[in-house]
């Protein structure tokens, strides 16, 4: 049985040739390893093409099974790591204050808390946090790139999803954002951004929206291989 190996977004693909009449391309769980099974005859060239017609299918799904692999849970103690722009902090608890709050340096996330507060309520503020973060970068992203895509969002939000990093409404000109991107590269944030904000001109996945990627973000699938390795 011959094998080729062919690469999509950094995305490593086996592709098997079998006496069959048809591709057939399958996600694997845990960690979405992608193998595609081919007929011995066809043209490598035919079966490129037919993996990239895919390609939004193949990250989404690789997406949806990452999000299913168990994680190691956080207990919000001091010296554990946390994330925002891409940037480890390390974590400091600080008890004996009557209102709580994050404050953050160049290497350290400080939390101020009564001693009482539990691991659900630490996650809750630090929701919390990210999002007010988050808030105040998205407006100027937003006004960077509306006139550069020529389009215009009348309204958008964040909320934490678990298999997108983001969506949108091309009718009604809204938005989504995922809130675990403040842990990432701010890059990665402006590449979803760009991403949702191009749907507007085409919602669909095809050659035209991967033209105006193209186009406004040349640079864009370097970018989706770092966040989805970050």
């Amino acid at each position: 049985m011959a094998t080729n190996q062919f690469e999509l977004d950094g995305i490593a693909i086996e592709i098997l040739r079998k006496p069959i009449k048809n591709i057939h391309l399958r996600i694997y769980p845990p960690d979405g390893q992608v193998r595609v099974t081919a007929p011995l005859r066809l043209r490598l060239d035919l079966i490129h093409k037919q993996i990239e017609a895919k390609r939004a299918w193949i990250h989404a799904q690789r997406a949806r099974f990452r999000a299913k692999l168990p994680l190691s849970p956080l207990t919000f103690e001091t010296g554990e790591q946390h994330f925002f722009l891409g940037k480890a902090y390390t974590l400091r608890i600080h008890h004996g204050v009557t209102r709580p709050a994050i404050h953050i340096d160049t290497e350290n996330l400080d939390f101020y808390i009564q001693p009482e507060v539990s691991t659900e309520q630490k996650q809750r503020l630090l929701d919390h946090w990210y999002r007010r973060q988050m808030k105040a970068l998205l407006p100027g992203l937003i006004a960077k790139w509306e006139p550069i895509i020529a389009v215009q969002v009348a309204n958008w939000g964040i909320k934490l999803m678990k298999t997108r990093w983001g969506s949108c409404n091309p009718v009604e000109k809204r938005i989504w954002l995922n809130l675990r991107l403040i842990k990432k590269p701010l890059i990665c944030l402006e590449y979803v951004l760009v991403h949702e904000l191009v749907h507007i001109l085409e919602a669909s996945h095809n050659k035209r929206f991967y033209a105006f990627m193209d186009q406004f973000l040349p640079n864009w699938r370097q970018i989706q291989k770092l966040l989805e390795s970050s």
